[in-house]
This record gives C-alpha cells, sequence and structure tokens, in this order.
C-alpha cells in the first residue's frame, strides 16, 4: 500500500468521522449522598437538637460549603423548630452557597412539607419558635394555611425565604392562584416579600405578577411599588400605567436592584420629550437618564448636557452609541489633554478617540484611572484605545510605575517584552490576587519573575489568572500540597492539570490500590482524569473503588476532549466498581451520586434507563456541553418519553431542560406554545448560553448549538413578522416597496438582538430612521446577517445620514461596512482613521476574495498620511483584519520595536499563508531564530507560527510545543507539520493535538504517530460503539493500523 492510498484512506475516515459532542477545570460540588465532619453533627441535630443555635454560630462561617449530597440526605422528619433556624441561617448565606446545595435545599423543604405530617413539632421546644426574620412568631408547622391545591402556605413562604426562587414556575404560579392565595396572604402581611430576591428571573417575576393581580393589588399604585422589592427591577410591562409621581418613586426603588434594569428606564422614558428638559430635571432623573435612546439624546442642548455632566458620567450602561451622542454635545467645552478634564468626563472617556487618547501624558492618564468612573470606562474600551492609552503611558512612565495604577483592563494590552522590566517587588503575590484578565504570553513572563516566591499552597491561591504561565518544569517539583492548591484554580489549562497529575502521583509515591479512603479523597478530582493508566483503578478492591467513582463523579468532563478514549476508560471502571451491568437497574440516588460521570454514558445506556431516574439526571447532563450523533438522538428520544412532546412542554420542562434544548431541530422546535411563560424562559435561557470567543479545535468544543433554538424564539417574538428563509435569500436590492411591509421596532430588536438575523431584508431597509439610529449599536454587532441583509442596512444608513454625517458614522456601523459598494469605500472611507479600520476590520470576510480588493482600497487610503514604518503599535493592533491585505514588503518595513508590543493581537489573525510567511519573517527580524525563541514569544505569536518552513519549525525546542496556539497549529501546512519531530509531536499538549488535521496526520510516520497520540491521554485508544471519534484520532488509528499492514 503506498502513500496515496494511505492518504486516501485516512481523508475518507476523516469525512466520515465527526466529532462527539467554559471553564474547563471548574468542578462540581461533592455529589455523594452523605455527610462528613460537621456536616455529620448539623444532621444529627436536625432530629435530635441540642443547643443548635449555638451550633450553628460557631459554625457559620463554614456553612456556606454544606454539599448539596449532605443536604439530599437530611432527615424529612427533621425538627420544626430546628428546620426554621437552619432557614434562616442558610437565607443569610444564601448567595455564598452552591447552586446545587441550593437547589437540594428547596427539595428538602418541598419533600418535608408537601408530606401529611410535615416535620415533626416539639411542643415543649416550640413555645417560643424562630421564624427566618430571626424574630419570635408561628413556627412554620405541618397544618398551617395548608390547602390541597398547595403545599406552600404563607409560614412555609417565610421559612423557604429566598430558596423560593428554586421552586419550578408552576409551584411559584401555584401560590398566588387566587385572592386567598400563600402570596396574597404574605404579600398583605410582609413589608418587603420580595426585598432580598436578588436572583429574581424575569420569568419568576412574570409569574409573580400575574399572582399579585388576583390580589386584588394596584401594582401601579405608590405604595404597593413600595413593596415590590427587587420585582421592581421587571417592572417595565407595566410602566405606561404610571403616572410622573409614580414614575419618580419607581425610579428611586430600581437603584436598588442587583441587575440590569436599561429596558425599565428605556420604557420609563420612551415618550419623555427631551428638547425641553433642563439641566436640574436631567440630573433629577439620575441613572434612569440611561433609557433615554440616542436620538432623544441628541435632541438636548448642549448647555443641559454639559451642566448635567457631574451626573452623566457616573451612569454605568451607556450604549456606545449613547456615549458618542453625549460627548459631541461636550466635547468642545472640555478638556481632554489633562487628568482633570478626563476626571470630569468619568465613563464617557471610553467615547473618545484613540488619537485623542494617545496624544495625553502617562502621568495625567494614571492620575485620571483613579477616579472610579474613568477606570471603569477601560471595561468597554477597544483594544486601539486600551493600546493608545498603554503606549502614551509608558513613554514616560516605568513599567513598574504603570502597573500600580493601571485597571485590571488595560493589563492585557501590556505587551509580555514591556512586562520583563516589571521587578518581583511590583509583581508581588498580593497584586496578583486580583481579578486581572493576564493573558498566557503575559503569565508566563510573570511566573519566571515571581517563581522562587512561590512556596506554600496560599502562595498558590493567589496566582488567580496568572497560574497560566506555570510550565510542566516548574509543576514537577512541586509538593503535593501545593498541587491540591493549583487544583482548585479554574484557570489551569488541560496540559496543567495533566502535569500537575502526574507529579501529584508520582510525589505521593504509593499505587492507588494501596491508598486508604482518606486519602484517595484528598486527591483532587481532575488529576484522576489523568492518570497515566487506568489499569491501577481496575485492580483496586470494591471497598475503596467507590471512593474513586465519587471523585470523579465530581471532576469536570470537559478537560477531556469529546473524543477521547479515556472517557469510555472512566465509564467502564465506573460499571465494574458498582457492578452495573445494565442502566436499567439504576435508582436516582445512584444517578445523583454520579454526577458529572452520566456525561461518559453511551446511546444504549439512556435509551435503558428509565424516565423517572432520568430525570434526575437532566441537572448534570446540562453540564455536559455539547452532544452529537447517535447520543445526541438518543438524548432526544429519552427526553420526549420523559416529558412528551414539545408541544405540550410547560416552563417548567423548559427550565429544566436548559441548553438540552439543542438536542432538537427547528420542527420540534417550532411546535413550542407561544405563550408569554414561554417565551420569557426561552429568552432567559439563550442568554445563558454564550460562544466561546476565538478558535476553539471542534474536539473542544463544549458550547451547545442553540441557532435552531434562537429560530424559534425568533418566531414566538416576532408571530407572522418572522422572515423565511427564502426572503432572506432575495438577490440584492437597492429599494423595497414598504407598504406591503411591517417593520422591525426598537422592543423587538432589542429583545432579539443576535437574534435580528430573523429580520428579512425588506424589513431591515423598512425601519424606522428612529429605530435604526436607537438601534444601530445592535444591529451593527450582529455577526450572521448575509450579504443581503447587510446591503439593506447599507440602503438604511445611507438614507439615513448624510454625506459627511455617514462619514462620522463608519466605526458605528461596523460589519455593515462590508456591503458597502466599491465607489461607496472610497466616498466614505477616502481619510479613514484607525478607530475606523478597528471597528470595521473586527470581521475575517474583508479576506473573501470579492471583499479584498474593498479592504485594500481602505488599507491604502489609510496609508496616504503615514508610511508603513511609522505604524505605531496602536495601528497595528487597530488595523485588525487589515494587516492581512498588507503586502510582504510592507510588512517588512514595519518598525521592529512597535511589532514588538503589538505581537499578541497579530497573532490571533487566520491570514492568508503568504501574508503569514511575511509576518513569520517579521517575528525573526524582531525576536531572533525560531531555535532561540522561549515559550513566551511562541504564545504570543500566535498564528504567525504556522508561517514557519519545515527546517525553521524543526528547530522549535520541546519546551516550547504545548505554547503554540491550537489556532497556529491547525494552520500549519501539511508538508511542513511533517517536519516536527516525534519529540515535538509528544510534547505537544492537549489542546493542541486536538486542533491537529487529518491532513497533517496524514504526512506523519508510525514513530511521529505513536509519539503524536501520547497526547490523547487514553491507556488503550481506541474506538467505543456509539461514541464518535475525532478526525485526528480516527486518522491517526487508520494511519497506524495501514502502515503496520504495510509493514507486513
Amino acid at each position: 500500500m503506498g502513500l496515496s492510498t494511505l492518504c486516501v484512506a485516512v481523508f475518507c475516515l476523516y469525512l466520515v468521522s465527526t466529532s462527539e459532542g467554559q471553564n474547563p477545570n471548574k468542578e462540581e460540588n461533592k455529589p455523594t449522598g452523605r455527610c462528613s465532619g460537621w456536616e455529620e453533627t448539623l444532621s444529627t441535630q436536625l432530629t435530635a437538637p441540642s443547643n443548635f443555635i449555638s451550633f450553628l454560630n460557631t459554625n457559620y462561617k463554614i456553612l456556606p460549603k454544606l454539599s448539596s449530597g449532605c443536604v439530599m440526605s437530611f432527615n424529612q422528619s427533621a425538627n420544626a423548630t430546628a428546620v426554621a433556624d437552619l432557614m434562616k441561617v442558610l437565607n443569610e448565606v444564601y448567595d455564598d452557597l452552591n447552586p446545587g446545595t441550593r437547589k437540594m435545599v428547596y427539595l428538602w423543604i418541598e419533600k418535608m412539607y408537601s408530606k401529611e405530617n410535615g416535620p415533626v413539632v416539639n411542643k415543649e421546644a416550640d413555645k417560643e419558635p424562630v421564624k427566618p426574620t430571626g424574630k419570635s412568631g408561628d413556627k412554620p408547622g405541618p397544618d398551617q394555611g395548608k390547602d390541597k391545591s398547595n403545599w406552600i402556605t404563607v409560614n412555609v413562604l417565610k421559612l423557604l425565604g429566598r430558596f423560593l426562587l428554586q421552586a419550578p414556575i408552576s409551584t411559584i404560579k401555584d401560590i398566588g392562584g387566587n385572592i386567598n392565595s400563600s402570596l396574597c396572604s404574605l404579600y398583605s402581611n410582609v413589608t418587603e416579600p420580595f426585598d432580598k430576591f436578588y436572583d429574581l428571573n424575569s420569568a419568576q417575576a412574570n409569574v409573580l405578577f400575574q399572582g399579585l393581580q388576583k390580589c386584588n393589588v394596584n401594582i401601579t399604585d405608590k405604595k404597593e411599588i413600595a413593596k415590590l422589592g427587587q420585582m421592581a427591577c421587571f417592572f417595565a410591562p407595566f410602566t405606561d400605567k404610571l403616572n410622573q409621581s409614580t414614575v419618580n418613586f419607581l425610579m428611586m426603588k430600581l437603584k436598588n436592584c442587583s441587575g440590569d434594569v436599561k429596558n425599565v428606564y428605556q420604557n420609563l422614558m420612551k415618550s419623555r420629550p427631551t428638547d425641553s428638559i433642563n439641566a436640574d430635571e436631567l440630573k433629577n432623573l439620575g441613572d434612569a437618564a440611561v433609557g433615554f435612546s440616542v436620538n432623544q439624546l441628541g435632541n438636548l442642548s448642549k448647555k443641559v448636557i454639559q451642566e448635567s455632566l457631574d451626573q452623566l458620567k457616573k451612569i454605568n450602561g451607556w450604549s456606545q452609541g449613547q456615549k458618542k451622542a453625549l460627548l459631541e454635545k461636550v466635547i468642545d467645552a472640555a478638556d481632554t489633554q489633562n487628568a482633570t478634564g478626563l476626571k470630569k468626563l468619568g465613563g464617557l472617556v471610553s467615547a473618545l478617540d484613540s488619537k485623542a487618547l494617545g496624544k495625553l501624558k502617562g502621568s495625567d492618564l494614571l492620575e485620571a484611572f483613579k477616579s472610579q468612573d474613568v477606570a471603569q470606562s477601560a471595561d468597554s474600551m477597544q483594544p486601539v484605545q486600551k493600546k493608545s492609552i498603554v503606549r502614551a503611558i509608558l513613554k514616560d512612565k516605568s513599567i513598574n510605575e504603570a502597573l500600580k495604577d493601571l485597571p485590571p483592563a488595560l493589563m492585557s494590552e501590556l505587551s509580555s517584552q514591556t512586562l520583563k522590566n516589571a521587578t518581583d517587588s511590583t509583581l508581588t503575590l498580593d497584586f496578583l490576587d486580583k481579578p486581572i484578565p493576564w493573558n498566557r504570553g503575559q503569565a508566563l513572563v510573570i511566573i519566571k519573575t515571581i517563581l522562587k516566591n512561590l512556596k506554600t499552597p496560599e502562595d498558590m491561591k493567589k496566582l488567580r489568572d496568572a497560574v497560566t504561565g506555570l510550565t510542566c518544569s516548574n509543576l514537577e517539583s512541586m509538593s503535593v500540597d501545593n498541587l491540591r492548591a493549583l487544583a482548585a484554580n479554574e484557570k489551569m489549562t488541560r496540559d496543567q492539570v495533566r502535569c500537575a497529575a502526574a507529579a501529584y502521583f508520582k510525589a505521593l509515591n504509593k499505587k492507588l490500590a494501596d491508598l486508604t479512603a482518606v486519602e484517595i479523597t484528598q486527591i483532587p478530582p481532575s488529576f484522576l482524569l489523568f492518570l497515566k493508566s487506568f489499569d491501577e483503578l481496575i485492580k483496586m478492591q470494591s471497598s475503596t473503588c467507590s471512593s474513586v467513582v465519587s471523585l470523579l463523579a465530581q471532576a469536570n468532563p470537559k478537560l477531556l476532549p469529546r473524543s477521547s478514549a479515556r472517557r469510555q476508560e472512566i465509564l467502564k471502571f465506573i460499571k465494574s466498581c458498582l457492578k452495573l451491568d445494565d442502566t436499567l437497574t439504576l435508582n436516582a440516588s445512584q444517578v445523583y451520586n454520579l454526577g458529572l460521570a452520566v456525561c461518559y454514558f453511551d446511546p444504549k445506556d439512556f435509551d435503558n434507563m428509565g424516565t423517572d431516574v432520568f430525570q434526575g439526571a437532566i441537572d448534570k447532563l446540562k453540564d455536559c456541553g455539547k452532544f452529537e450523533g447517535k447520543v445526541k438522538e438518543s438524548l432526544a428520544s429519552k427526553i420526549i418519553a420523559t416529558y412528551g412532546n414539545s408541544s405540550t412542554w410547560t416552563p417548567d420542562v423548559l427550565n429544566q431542560l436548559q441548553s438540552l434544548l439543542s438536542l432538537f431541530n427547528s420542527t420540534q422546535l417550532e411546535k413550542l406554545q407561544t405563550n408569554a411563560d414561554i417565551r420569557v424562559v426561552l429568552g432567559n435561557i439563550l442568554s445563558q448560553v454564550m460562544k466561546p470567543e476565538g478558535f476553539v479545535a471542534p474536539d473542544l468544543d463544549f458550547t451547545p448549538k442553540m441557532d435552531d433554538v434562537s429560530k424559534a424564539f425568533s418566531k414566538m417574538v416576532l408571530g407572522d413578522q418572522a422572515a423565511t428563509p427564502s426572503s432572506k435569500r432575495r438577490k440584492r436590492a437597492t429599494a423595497y416597496n414598504c407598504s406591503n411591509v411591517t417593520p422591525p421596532t426598537t422592543d423587538q430588536i432589542q429583545t432579539l438582538n443576535a437574534g435580528c438575523t430573523a429580520f428579512s431584508p425588506a424589513q431591515l431597509q423598512c425601519m424606522s430612521t428612529d429605530t435604526f439610529t436607537n438601534t444601530l449599536d445592535i444591529l451593527a454587532s450582529v455577526k450572521g446577517f448575509s450579504m443581503e441583509q447587510l446591503t439593506a442596512l447599507t440602503v438604511k444608513a445611507l438614507e439615513v445620514y448624510s454625506q459627511k454625517d455617514l462619514v462620522k458614522q463608519i466605526s458605528s456601523l461596523k460589519g455593515i461596512v462590508l456591503a458597502f459598494s466599491q465607489d461607496q469605500v472610497k466616498e466614505y472611507l477616502a481619510t479613514p482613521d484607525i478607530d475606523m479600520l478597528s471597528a470595521v476590520g473586527e470581521s475575517k470576510d474583508w479576506l473573501n476574495p470579492e471583499m479584498q480588493s474593498k479592504a485594500k482600497i481602505i488599507v491604502d487610503n489609510f496609508l496616504k498620511n503615514k508610511t508603513v514604518s511609522n505604524l505605531t503599535s496602536s495601528d497595528l493592533v487597530g488595523m485588525r483584519y487589515f494587516i492581512c491585505v498588507l503586502s510582504a514588503e510592507q510588512i517588512g518595513n514595519i518598525s521592529n520595536a512597535e511589532y514588538s508590543t503589538a505581537v499578541s493581537n497579530i497573532g490571533k489573525l487566520q491570514c492568508p499563508s503568504d501574508v503569514l510567511t511575511a509576518l513569520k519573517n517579521k517575528a525573526i527580524s524582531t525576536f531572533g531564530s525560531p531555535d532561540t525563541w522561549s515559550e513566551h514569544v511562541a504564545q504570543d505569536l500566535g498564528t504567525t507560527m504556522a508561517g514557519l518552513t519545515g527546517s525553521e519549525i524543526s528547530k522549535l525546542g520541546e519546551r516550547v510545543m504545548p505554547f503554540l496556539t491550537p489556532e497556529a497549529v491547525s494552520l500549519i501546512p501539511p508538508a511542513v507539520f511533517k517536519s516536527l519531530s516525534a519529540a515535538q509531536l509528544r510534547s505537544l499538549g492537549t489542546d493542541n493535538f486536538a486542533a491537529v488535521s487529518s491532513a497533517q496526520i496524514a504526512q506523519l510516520d508510525t514513530v511521529k504517530l505513536q509519539a503524536l497520540n501520547e497526547n490523547s491521554g487514553a491507556t488503550n485508544p481506541a474506538y467505543s460503539a456509539g461514541h464518535k471519534i475525532s478526525p485526528a484520532f480516527a486518522a491517526i488509528t487508520l494511519a497506524l493500523t495501514l502502515l503496520t499492514v504495510n509493514l507486513l
């Protein structure tokens, strides 16, 4: 068999092999159904209390660590007073409890009070019982106020407190069924019953409002609004029924809201004319001013805004469009050349362009950032603005001086090269023990600087984001205690966990079979996933293997690639330990104790599960991530068998399924009921699933694909307005007959956000001028618009803005500019500045063949007033994908010094191969020969590493290989990839292994294939029925087999 035959075979397997479906190092609360240590005493005291309040006071600080498994084992015939005392304290520490524990506390109360007898009432002990408020009063006994329709009486509501929000939507709805309901009684007898409902969501608020309306309560009355507490934060649907006095009162209540209430303010301000508002009135509005639209702010006079600036600058939640509208009114009168002027602008500083920010003195900038408003404005700045600020500061301040006052949001724009000059007297462990988003290149430099100071577990805990800078060689020499402390850091990478695990088990110097049960429980769960061999586990005695299962149930499965054979090794071990031949015999308690290990189940395991038992697994399955192939089909079928067809699903079912809705196609999801409750719940679910930023290898992509869920939600919001696929694919048109088109409203666009792709080009072009200008921030940021939709938005922009104004709005239009014609590009981007390029150049679409000519026009126009050699690091950062249309000669002329401080931003771009080659040559002229590159240089260079030749890449040090980025690995040409040695491939790492393509693998010989495969992490890598394997792993397996056959 020749190489060509082998390549064909590998490619064929690649075609039929599909990846199976983030913080990868996050571990769950322990799932065991038993208590340990102080928890055992707590459990005992609940049934036989003795000085129970004293016990709770003594253990108050550790109560937030209460495990869900322990709560699950609480006696359902507990002493009623002890229950009330415990619930009072648990309500006080509610925010610090694990989410699983909160849920289990609610279920425990539900089981006790929904049964006929309820908790045990000790009459002698209950003469002066304790209520959740800490005052004496009626104990929530089993019979008071209970009716047949609902177990939650008024007293049980008081007992639950904040834990009511762990109840299903239907239960919350039931407590407000009529005027005699528990909700009505609670509302009548308690001053502010919802005051501490800080985790209330819109779906829950919706049903509570429905309940209150059945209590003969006028919720638009001022005295009733006073009692709403956190429910006032969801008052948007009722704002049109308020008089001005009540509006002012509601605005006062909104100041106490823990979440985003901009939509309430928008409803309150929607119809308020602004052209006659004076400065005092604007100041009195306070935070409510954020509800004004861009157009309304534009109608305010310059004088009013300037006189109100002290108040406006402190408001959080301004969109970029709103900030620009305000800044335009004050910029003429503002002195933006010193710290005092910046402080006067406060949060509006982020609307200044990078040129203005770059002109300031470093001392003025650092002084301005001492103002909280100015410091917070950095959070919403673009990279080009951040780089301009950092560059300006470092012109006249040392890195050590800058680090002391620089806001965390700007730290990411400090280059690794610059950080090398920071001393350990500045980079102290206490300094690092803050939420600073260090990138990995920076972290490598930081660790090298402070390594000698890392001695104790307490030191390790202070690393936070900087932990990613620890190399395997650093971890190999660490103590068991230090490694345990590091394991708790969620920022640890997969490769670090793997190295730490190897170091941990080596330091233990014991075989797993010889460990005691106590020693086993001390093993960080994530370390077990990366055991060198699972053969040791198989040999464990049944008396201790259950402790290992308990740990595996806590370990985050997202640490392992979706196709990793280690997943099947774990499942095999668990089944062997529990003597589980068939999931048909599983009970609910066993499923709970399996925790996240249910993520490893195969299709047959799900098929055989009882529906009641399967329902208990849902909470953990939601945390598994993405499912594909037969597992996806099996889960979807089991969900329908458990909950019925989608047309019957209630809000409770949707809340239980959450991201598991991604298992269903649009046809199934379109059958969902379209009532308000369903719509609100679906909107909440979509808002909680965040797509990862940047490149993620398919085998490590655990984000559920919610596209069909989003389509279903869009149809619910729009009804008959929802565009059909054919209407979205209409050919380009310059005008539509809008008489037969229902245009989008501002509310719809704000509700759908990224889902605005549901609008047809005709709808987008026919929207009103006000709607377009007020929602431009949203529309310009939507990623999924077709070219036809972008063209419609371009036509609308040309209609709304004059030629002069449109030039000013280029930065606001962002991705819409992709649809500009060549002539429009020449006209409106004739003299673009770097902020325009930054806003427009975020999209990789500029590299498409039909776009490149327009991209080159933009770049040429930008370079009319400066040469490439004069480009600053701020320019290089701001150019984004426009860098990829520079010629090799132009790239060669870039200043080495400026390039070195912008390199990590450029390393995130997926430029064409010839441009990567040119950038690689620039890297060599800047950092020297590739064989001298350190780990942080390789990390910062990112995709530029894919421009190396075979000779150059073969000279990279083995220690550098794990610090290539997965994105760079995916871009290395196969002919170059084969130049990597076996030692280099063996050092590549888990994340990089997942990024290797079948075409790259087809170039490797047997020895190199085996070396590469060591990164898969499994003892006996093999295909397991029911689980698809990654293209890379499939190709390796087949190639090794075929090569072996060929040799025979």
